[in-house]
């Protein structure tokens, strides 16, 4: 499989303008999963990465990371900037290769023991940084010497010395999915989860405001851009409602940007979807771009793989097998636990939907789970109260989002459910 997959348009097959809709793109650029890659499409991306080093893109980016960091963090602004912020990113790795596709890391596969994730191998983003100042020795960014703020080494320090504490679970994120119903909450449990949990995890620069330094940030941003595009399937596309910029946010806000990383100007609604507008990627275990631009209220319905968009976008694992496991187990737990469907609705409502096989959720690979021990799932790590202070966040409402996680947690552990993952 090519490192960049991209779906050329056929002239005539689709209209470029729905109406008076934005633009649809003509062709699209698909992020895979970074577990997916070969070595060789590991190197291409270090050629690209170094090339950007050496034009001084990376420290660029860096540094527009910190100057606009308050504005981009604890609000909804945070989803249109980091979706602007790593298509920009891609945009300019293009001027070197115009293959270069920024990977996603789908850190809910890594969740238990992180460190040993293939992600963070010799010959992919490396491991831990070695030494007293924590330099990173490896992988396709190893021994390189920053330039922002000021020259030092890129650095790695694991958050459990050589070890990574837990990151997210894939049932909290599939639950999160489901039941929250606006994006300004949907954002809270992402950005106060998984979002700041990966970041601590990896340490060093990954967790500071400078954290584009380590490639690992745009991959990070891509999953997390990733989930947030199945949230939007399976909910109002177009929701954007909560703390903005400069108050109630609103799809008429302009993204934030300096003159390091400029979008133009563009306003919050031009990247609310996938395949409209520059928006021309989309993700391999993900809906694709709906067949014309939402209106508000309108949800996708559409077929992806013979999958219905309500299975598909209902877990936030990205292996088909797993996600599938997932739904069937959570299905069958609802009979033991029926307050479970009060974080998994969207599964519970999908019934005999296609896509879901019926006889092997009757089944369910009991024997396999009678023989072996059940895996319980993991608490997630709490944010540092270092963390929690640089970003300015309220403590005692990403107290509440973690506590609120670890109930879900025992919750499934003390039912029938057993994990796939």
């Amino acid at each position: 499989m090519q490192f960049l997959i991209s779906l050329v348009l056929v002239a005539g097959a689709l209209p470029a303008v729905f109406g008076q809709g934005p633009e649809r793109c003509r062709t699209m650029h698909i992020r895979r999963s970074a577990h997916s890659l070969s070595p060789d499409e590991w190197q291409k991306i270090g050629r690209v990465l170094a090339k950007m080093h050496d034009s001084g893109d990376i420290d660029r980016f860096a540094r527009a990371h910190q100057a606009l960091f308050e504005s981009v963090h604890g609000s909804t602004t945070f989803f249109p900037f980091h979706r602007k912020f790593v298509q920009e990113f891609e945009n300019v790795g293009r001027q070197f290769d115009p293959e270069f596709t920024v990977p996603y890391w789908d850190s809910t596969r890594d969740y238990r023991n992180p460190e040993s994730s293939p992600i963070l191998r010799g010959n992919t983003l490396g491991g831990n940084g070695q030494g007293s100042n924590r330099c990173l020795r490896d992988g396709i960014q190893g021994s390189w010497t920053m330039g922002f703020p000021g020259d030092h080494c890129l650095r790695r320090d694991f958050n459990n010395g050589n070890t990574i504490l837990p990151w997210v679970p894939a049932e909290l994120i599939s639950s999160y999915i489901q039941s929250d119903r606006f994006i300004s909450r949907f954002r809270e449990n992402i950005e106060y989860g998984i979002h700041g949990a990966v970041h601590l995890g990896l340490g060093g620069d990954a967790a500071t405001r400078f954290a584009p330094n380590d490639f690992f940030f745009f991959m990070h941003h891509a999953n997390i851009d990733r989930l947030w595009w199945l949230w939007q399937n399976s909910h109002n596309m177009l929701d954007y409602n909560g703390p903005g910029t400069n108050g109630e946010a609103s799809l008429n806000d302009i993204i934030p940007q300096n003159n390091d990383v400029n979008f133009g100007g563009a306003r919050a609604a031009s990247v609310m979807v996938l395949g409209y507008n520059s928006v021309c990627f989309a993700y391999d275990s993900a809906p694709g771009p709906p067949p014309q631009y939402p209106g508000t209220g309108n949800r996708p319905n559409r077929l992806i793989n013979n999958i219905e968009p309500s299975a598909l976008a209902f877990s936030g694992a990205s292996d088909p097998a797993g996600f599938g496991l997932e739904i069937m187990r959570m299905r069958r737990a609802f009979t033991e636990d029926s307050t479970l469907k009060a974080y998994f609705p969207g599964v519970a409502a999908i019934g005999s939907a296609r896509g879901i096989d019926t006889d092997a959720e009757k089944n369910f690979d009991e024997c396999t789970c009678k023989e072996r021990k059940a895996k319980k799932l993991l608490y997630p790590a709490p944010m540092s109260e270092m963390w929690i202070n640089m970003h300015g966040f309220d403590a005692q409402r990403v107290g509440q989002i973690h506590r609120d996680a670890c109930l879900l947690v025992d919750k499934l552990n003390n039912s029938t459910y057993v994990s796939p993952y």
